[in-house]
């Protein structure tokens, strides 16, 4: 079974035009901002004039851009000009843990270039211990990509490949610009977008469920971008992630969140086939395994 993002909402979004018809919500926690409010009903709704949010039944008070939490409650957009929720993509993913299929050549210099630039997890700032370094023992923590190796021909189309630094080894979504290293626990809820990273907001922590974690108030660490390190991260691909969870917890119902914890021995395509938009995620575990397949080939002929 897929969790269902929308159940037990306590934020819902009307736009004026349509008061009647809900275009979707979120949850408060003690991540979510009126400032990452804002900012998300801008990736939400498509518009040319600026937007006006107003807390219904509460005196007509506009939602202005302070760090001051978000309350419950519904909520309705308007503007003096056109608006509509957005039929931007969301593309569905699982986790991009880097598989034992990519552990060499130009693969296996992505994981090393994110570990040797961050050191700790980036959005929790759990260091790793002096006796992990010496040991180099990365067990607890996965080198994430921020945009999916699976979508690899896409991160082309957004001109991503243009944006980041690359040597002479390293295709572009496995450049260490579009990665950082995670916990293993936060990587899943990464992947799965209900943690995402805003750089419009000082790089604050957003989670769009729960704050499971205690993240309130933290920003993304400084050490991962750091403008002077050749390969920091890149904000545009840091805010496609944001968008991305955007459409996926905010609009409509939501998007389902896959289920990955198949026990050994199980039939994986069935529980992918009898689970939710199984074409879908057919084809998307198919590109990311193959792609592993694909890389770890070609870097056998890289020297």
């Amino acid at each position: 079974m897929a969790a269902n993002r929308s159940l037990g909402r306590d934020i819902v979004i009307y736009l004026a035009t349509d008061p009647t018809v809900s275009i979707g919500g979120g949850f408060t926690n003690p991540t979510f901002t009126k400032t990452t409010f804002l900012d998300s009903l801008d990736v939400l709704i498509t518009h040319d004039l600026p937007l006006r949010v107003y807390k219904i039944n509460d005196g007509r008070v506009r939602i202005q851009r302070t760090q001051d939490l978000l309350l419950p409650g519904e909520y309705e957009v308007e503007s003096d000009g056109h608006m509509e929720v957005t039929d931007a993509p969301y593309y569905k993913r699982t986790s991009s843990a880097m598989s034992s299929l990519s552990a060499s050549g130009r693969v296996r210099s992505f994981p090393a270039s994110v570990r040797n630039r961050d050191r700790k997890c980036v959005i929790t700032g759990v260091s790793m211990t002096q006796r992990e370094l010496l040991q180099q023992r990365w067990t607890g923590y996965d080198a994430a990509h921020i945009f999916p190796v699976a979508l690899e021909s896409m991160f082309h189309n957004y001109n991503f490949g243009e944006l980041v630094v690359l040597d002479d080894r390293d295709g572009s979504v496995n450049s260490p610009q579009n990665g950082l290293l995670l916990r293993k626990d936060v990587h899943g809820r990464f992947d799965q977008y209900e943690i995402s990273i805003n750089p419009n907001d000082d790089y604050r922590i957003v989670c769009f469920l729960d704050d499971s974690l205690g993240l309130a108030g933290r920003q993304l660490d400084t050490i991962c971008r750091d403008i002077e390190h050749p390969h920091h991260v890149n904000d545009n691909i840091i805010f496609w992630h944001f968008q991305q969870a955007v459409l996926a917890n905010m609009r409509g119902a939501g998007e389902p969140v896959f289920d990955e914890d198949i026990p050994p021995g199980s039939d994986t395509m069935n529980a992918i086939l009898s689970g939710p938009a199984p074409a879908e995620r057919m084809e998307f575990e198919l590109s990311s395994r193959l792609g592993d397949v694909i890389r770890a080939q070609g870097s056998l002929l890289i020297k």
